[in-house]
């Protein structure tokens, strides 16, 4: 493993604060004006978020598309939605923004730690210059055995974000997935698309019955 290879098990780790921002969620005249969550360090606990990881395979984070994100987001978008996916143990983060009505973007690219942090904060109106400082370095990220996304799912269904649930969407072969909708600030959103398993109905019910 290089010196510039990124364990996600450890690199998530040292983000373990990261509740700050899904526990304040933000209401729309807030999103411009809150100087108190610049340390973005406090979204969600990532401690759990990944099994263990082997370093057969590395993925870098597309240092061009961060750089697009911070220029898309210095334009000050309309609307921001992230979701992830879980590509070959790597996590892919795909951002669609909308600018003025009119100009319909789309970025992706495998995330990190850092990089979901600068992005929730980017998307309540903080920490964009992050992004900049982000892109100059180089990041790789090794495989994992494990879904983050079920992790971080967990994060967000237990947190007092207001969650809405769509309709199932039905695979051609019958399997249904979960359809979650976060909302982070007024028209900035965080996506999931989740396979409905044993592990997904448990947590949503155990996040039910602690609500």
């Amino acid at each position: 493993m290089t010196q510039n290879s990124v364990n996600l098990i450890s690199t998530f780790k040292n983000h373990t604060n990261m509740n700050e921002i899904i526990n304040n969620p933000v209401v729309a005249n807030e999103v411009n004006n809150s100087n108190s969550n610049n340390n973005m360090n406090n979204i969600i606990d990532f401690s759990n978020v990944w099994g263990e990881g082997t370093v057969a395979q590395t993925a870098k984070v597309d240092q061009q598309v961060v750089n697009d994100l911070f220029h898309a987001f210095m334009e000050i978008p309309q609307e921001v939605v992230v979701s992830f996916k879980n590509e070959d143990g790597f996590l892919r983060m795909v951002v669609k923004m909308n600018h003025r009505e009119k100009f319909f973007r789309k970025y992706e690219t495998c995330a990190d730690a850092k990089l979901v942090e600068y992005m929730l904060g980017a998307m309540r109106g903080t920490m964009i210059g992050a992004l900049e400082g982000y892109k100059a370095e180089e990041h790789i990220l090794e495989v994992s055995e494990t879904d983050p996304r079920i992790e971080l799912f967990r994060q967000f269904i237990n947190s007092p974000l207001k969650c809405r649930f769509d309709a199932d969407f039905i695979a051609g072969n019958g399997d249904r997935y979960v359809s979650a909708t976060f909302t982070i600030a007024y028209r900035k959103q965080i996506k999931f698309c989740l396979k409905r398993t044993d592990e997904i109905e448990t947590i949503i019910s155990d996040a039910l019955k602690a609500a």
